[in-house]
């Protein structure tokens, strides 16, 4: 690989993820562009914490490339390490009789798992119940956390159509706060089974907080990525589907459990997805025969020349392509469309309309 050109392919940084003894192969030219890729997907931590793992591999490494993955390591601790005195602060102030999981990379770093090396975690994200919503929002406001300013649309949006509060920051705190009731947007296409999802939770040892069942952490994931996101620049969300699979899932019963559960979920499609590009991109050992309908050829092709265009990092001081440029439009329209149904979609639209044409004269005085 030691054609530049090659080594910014972000094909071989997935490559790379998935078989890290490919260092052994890597020219120094190579790794200038394979590390700027992997730090705009937020993953030279995850990368280097994978060639770390094995001494062989760190063996080959030359010794100014080794400087930025030690320092991507400290940096992943450092973020970790404020992620857990956030949640001792907010353990201090939520009430005591509220069952409070927490989602996402919050959760993968109180277990331990394996998808949280090398993370960098840049919010904590709470799970209550609806009925505990309020009075969750209550204490953290009178403890002295601070809601984002948002103007009565958005904040009405948040509270009727969203699944989350506007976030919370406490002064000076690095690490911001999403207080969910649910992990889908309630006007979403697709809704969650919220009973199924609280039933679930499981607690970990020594911890207040909670944690979604194991196969609930894989869906809330797949949902994430491919249900409630513009698919841009979300590479790392997938190589954590892909560590999620492999830790939880021992079995083909598991693997047919976790079917079944996103049948009762209702976000079949979703998963579909994930596996697809989990297995393709990497070689996640996704069994044959799962129960899961494939989505039609016209929209599996769609997907097929829109997510990579969208997901892929690329290097920075590349102007994006035409086909990256049309990509990311539509999946901005992608997520819009599978976020609220049409009526409050064109409500939605038109209020940003609005808004754009009064900001923009202000903004053009301001440059003159």
């Amino acid at each position: 690989m030691s054609d530049h050109r090659a080594a910014a392919n972000p094909f071989h940084l997935l490559q790379l993820l998935r078989e890290p003894g490919r260092v052994r192969d890597l020219q120094l030219s190579d790794w200038d562009a394979l590390i700027r890729l992997a730090r705009r997907a937020r993953l030279l931590g995850v990368l280097a914490h994978r060639i770390q793992s094995r001494a062989e591999h760190l063996a080959v490494v030359p010794d100014c490339v080794r400087g930025h993955l030690d320092s991507a390591i400290v940096y992943s601790a450092y973020r970790v390490h404020l992620l857990r005195m956030e949640l001792a602060a907010l353990d201090r102030v939520l009430p005591a009789d509220v069952r409070v999981a927490v989602l996402k990379g919050g959760a993968y770093i109180l277990q331990d798992l394996a998808t949280a090396r090398g993370r960098l975690p840049n919010d904590v994200d709470l799970l209550v119940g609806r009925d505990d919503l309020r009075r969750s929002e209550a204490a953290l406001l009178a403890a002295g956390w601070e809601a984002q300013a948002v103007d009565d649309y958005a904040d009405r949006y948040y509270r009727e159509w969203s699944h989350e509060l506007p976030p919370l920051r406490f002064p000076e705190h690095p690490m911001e706060v999403d207080l969910h009731h649910t992990i889908s947007p309630v006007t979403g296409r697709l809704r969650p089974d919220r009973a199924l999802l609280f039933a679930g939770l499981q607690e970990v040892a020594g911890q207040r907080f909670l944690v979604l069942h194991p196969l609930d952490q894989i869906l809330h994931a797949v949902i994430h990525l491919f249900q409630d996101s513009e698919l841009v620049d979300n590479l790392r969300d997938l190589v954590d589907i892909d560590s999620l699979l492999r830790t939880h899932l021992q079995s083909t019963e598991d693997w047919l459990a976790l079917a079944t559960r996103a049948g009762r979920h209702g976000v079949e499609r979703p998963l579909w997805y994930a596996l697809h590009y989990c297995h393709r991109w990497l070689a996640t050992p996704v069994p044959d025969g799962l129960p899961l309908s494939p989505p039609p050829i016209a929209m599996m092709r769609l997907m097929d020349w829109l997510y990579p265009r969208c997901t892929l990092p690329r290097l920075p001081d590349r102007p994006p392509t035409i086909g990256r440029r049309v990509a990311v439009r539509l999946g901005l329209a992608r997520y819009q469309w599978l976020r609220m149904p049409p009526g409050l979609l064109l409500r939605h639209l038109g209020h940003k309309s609005v808004q754009a044409v009064r900001w923009r004269p202000a903004a053009q005085r301001g440059a003159d």
